[in-house]
């Protein structure tokens, strides 16, 4: 709201005039018959002053030089309203101050744009009076430290300084006149950047110079001087703006900072340490004497190289063509432990381990990356050298296992054959002991090779739907015969309604039940064991096993877990076993994706929780028929054993089919090619021409000559599901595992019938 004052003594000519301006929006005008009661309104706040020149107290003139004295009016728009028209009188009202002077008879529409031109000037003044104090505030209230000076004179005249900067040189306002200079900067010790910043103050030139400012009241600093010429540089330049900066923290930082990578700089040449630096476009800028040593070259030769210039490669063989900067793209993300490699000039290969991060400049943008590398050369080859061993192991692993499974097929194979044909009570007691224990020898060397494969991590496991009350029921039943051996009581029980087929491997299920309970029976002398299977939830089983065995002390736990672990001689000799059960059981949980945990004490007993992720699945279809017969049905076998060949040939021949036995891969497939044949019984690991490449070369001769591809059955010792997967894919419907018996091959031979 804009206040107008109205001074008239006529009180006719005063209500037009307030009348005149009462309609303006955002007016409040007031009106007065004296000079004085028009003061004291103007100096109670007004924006707008209208005064006739004769007044009875005083004149206009008069009031107009009274109002210009005091700091509230100064530069209020004064109007002064007369009827004499002799020049003087306006030359005094305008030397009193008057900003307008209009004359009797008053123009309404003339004087109501007069004071609405005043009024929005007045409003424009106040806006930057106001804007120029805010200013000044902000100045003043914060660590600005700027100076202004009028850049009229040779040597510009310092016309404000900010408080921050008086406190900051030791003076205050009163020392302007004389210390002028240490505003401007020019206070400080002799240098060239002294000397280029008077050429710039000399010239109104901007720039930004560091002198080391000697102040007169204060102590020594290094001063950072910013000019800035207001409206432009040269002769435009009406005002030089100085700001200044206290940068003695950053000087000393850098020297400090200059001291370490001087000291860092001198450990990395005498440790021959390998540090390097690339700038944003990946060339090197920096690289230790060791590092360049290891390259066989100067540093200065390799200085500016871009780093795909320098011969090296990333030692990953499915990265080994890529260019290490596709490596560095992302410029916010370190690389560390990188594996490189590069060739010597003469000839030898080095393996490099490197690290490195991006770092920024002081704008924030980036600027290249710093980094580490160390000669892992001889760490490279005992990593070599250790997978070939890791390779060598399990290229051992599967050999010993065809070569024990082998005549193990032979011996439990035989003694199955046997108990079928007849044999008398006593034959066939001894023929099932000798099963027995070909089967507990097999248990044992399936036990020894899983627990060599511990440390390759989780196992690869198959899964297919399965039966989990069938065995449960089957397990749970062999080991019910050995706790009555032993006079214990085993409950055996399945709690849930969650019935129906799970997805899983059942055989390693299985293998893992055996564990677990074989384990409860041998460790228990007295009491009982209670096995419950709870399948209450959909997604899974939970398994608890609880005897009233010897137990274990608390810090004997951890170690049961480990292979081949007897917690004492004594239980060694008492119970015997490998002290494989716990670490495969385990094993074969967490491979499973489950979890296994036990807890006991001493005399005590034992108990086992179970859990394994073996969601409900829906019934396998078919193939679960009994295979009784082959009447009419043409085999062909290869195997290099002549056992299990002549066991084959026995199995297959009480399920009345013809056989046709061969003892290598070779002649398998000239049989192949000079026979008609409706079944395939082949070995994997065979002379001359393994199982895999067999049939693969018999459905490729299928599928030039468009016959249907005959049912092929893989029979080997290796039978893992990561190798049974390889079988399926190379062109085989089946396999059937070593040592087999004759229900073990009806079911193999029904799944793919």
């Amino acid at each position: 709201m804009m206040r107008i004052v109205i001074v008239e003594d006529h009180q006719m000519i005063r209500e037009i005039l307030v009348m005149a301006l009462k309609g303006g929006a955002g007016h409040h005008v007031s009106g007065f018959d004296t000079a004085a009661g028009g003061i004291a309104a103007c100096l109670d706040g007004a924006d707008l002053a209208v005064f006739d020149h004769r007044l009875p107290d005083m004149t206009g003139t008069q009031a107009i030089e009274q109002l210009r004295t005091d700091p509230r009016t100064e530069h209020m728009p004064i109007i002064v309203v007369t009827g004499e028209h002799d020049s003087e009188t306006r030359m005094n009202a305008i030397r009193a101050g008057a900003t307008e002077f209009l004359t009797k008879p008053v123009n309404i529409d003339e004087f109501r744009l007069r004071v609405r031109n005043l009024l929005a000037l007045e409003q424009a003044r106040k806006t930057a009076s106001d804007r120029g104090n805010l200013l000044e505030t902000l100045i003043a209230e914060s660590d600005a430290r700027i100076a202004v000076a009028d850049a009229g004179a040779a040597l510009p005249t310092v016309r404000y300084v900010s408080r921050a900067l008086q406190e900051m040189q030791g003076l205050d306002v009163s020392d302007i006149a004389v210390h002028g200079d240490a505003f401007l900067g020019l206070q400080a010790e002799d240098s060239d950047q002294l000397g280029l910043l008077r050429d710039a103050i000399g010239k109104r030139e901007a720039g930004r110079f560091v002198v080391r400012a000697t102040p007169r009241q204060a102590l020594p600093f290094w001063n950072a001087v910013k000019l800035q010429p207001v409206p432009a540089a040269g002769a435009d330049a009406r005002f030089l703006v100085i700001s200044h900066q206290n940068i003695s923290d950053i000087v000393e930082m850098r020297a400090d900072l200059n001291r370490v990578e001087g000291r860092l700089s001198a450990i990395a040449n005498i440790s021959g340490a390998w540090f390097f630096e690339l700038d944003a476009d990946l060339c090197l800028t920096y690289v230790s004497v060791g590092m360049a040593r290891a390259f066989s070259v100067r540093p200065e030769d390799i200085l500016g190289r871009h780093i795909d210039r320098l011969g090296v490669r990333l030692q990953d063989p499915a990265r080994r063509d890529m260019a290490l900067a596709a490596l560095l793209r992302d410029h916010d993300a370190p690389q560390r432990n990188e594996l490189l490699s590069f060739r010597l000039p003469d000839g030898s290969k080095r393996a490099v381990q490197v690290s490195m991060v991006p770092f920024r400049d002081d704008a924030g943008q980036f600027a290249g990356y710093r980094g580490y590398a160390g000669d892992v050369s001889a760490l490279a080859e005992a990593r070599d050298l250790a997978q070939r061993a890791s390779r060598a192991k399990s290229a051992f692993l599967a050999t010993m296992s065809h070569e024990m499974r082998t005549p193990l097929t032979a011996i439990l194979g035989m003694a199955d054959v046997l108990q079928q044909g007849g044999a008398s009570p006593q034959q066939q007691e001894h023929l099932r002991m000798i099963a027995a224990a070909a089967t507990d020898l097999t248990g044992v060397l399936g036990d020894v090779l899983d627990v060599a494969r511990l440390e390759d991590g989780p196992l690869s496991l198959g899964s297919a739907p399965f039966d989990p009350v069938a065995a449960w029921n089957s397990v749970t039943a062999q080991h019910a015969q050995a706790a009555r051996q032993k006079g214990l009581a085993m409950h055996a029980s399945v709690k849930g309604t969650g019935t129906g087929q799970r997805l899983g491997d059942a055989p390693r299920v299985e293998q893992l039940l055996r564990h677990l309970l074989s384990n409860a029976v041998k460790f228990t002398d007295t009491g009982q064991v209670t096995a419950e299977l709870d399948l209450s939830d959909r997604e899974g089983i939970v398994i608890r096993i609880t005897d009233t065995g010897i137990g274990m002390a608390e810090d004997q736990i951890a170690r049961a877990f480990e292979p081949f672990c007897q917690l004492d001689d004594g239980i060694a000799r008492r119970f015997g076993g490998s002290g494989v059960g716990l670490s495969i059981a385990r094993w074969l949980a967490l491979s499973m994706g489950g979890s296994l945990d036990l807890s006991s004490a001493r005399d005590q007993g034992t108990s086992v929780l179970l859990k394994l992720p073996l969601r409900l699945a829906e019934p396998a279809a078919s193939g679960a028929r009994a295979f009784e017969t082959l009447q009419g049905v043409a085999v062909l076998v290869a195997d290099d054993s002549a056992a299990n060949r002549r066991l084959l040939e026995l199995m297959l021949k009480g399920m009345q089919a013809s056989v046709t036995l061969c003892d290598d891969g070779d002649h398998a497939l000239d049989a192949w090619q000079n026979g008609a044949f409706d079944l395939l019984l082949l070995d994997i690991n065979m002379p001359r021409m393994a199982g895999t490449d067999l049939v693969r070369e018999i459905r490729r001769l299928e599928a030039e000559a468009g016959k249907p591809p005959v049912p092929a059955l893989a029979v080997t010792a290796n039978a893992m599901p990561d190798q049974v997967r390889e079988y399926i894919a190379a062109g085989f419907d089946g396999c059937v595992g070593k040592p087999f018996t004759s229900s073990n091959l009806k079911k193999a031979l029904a799944e793919i019938a």
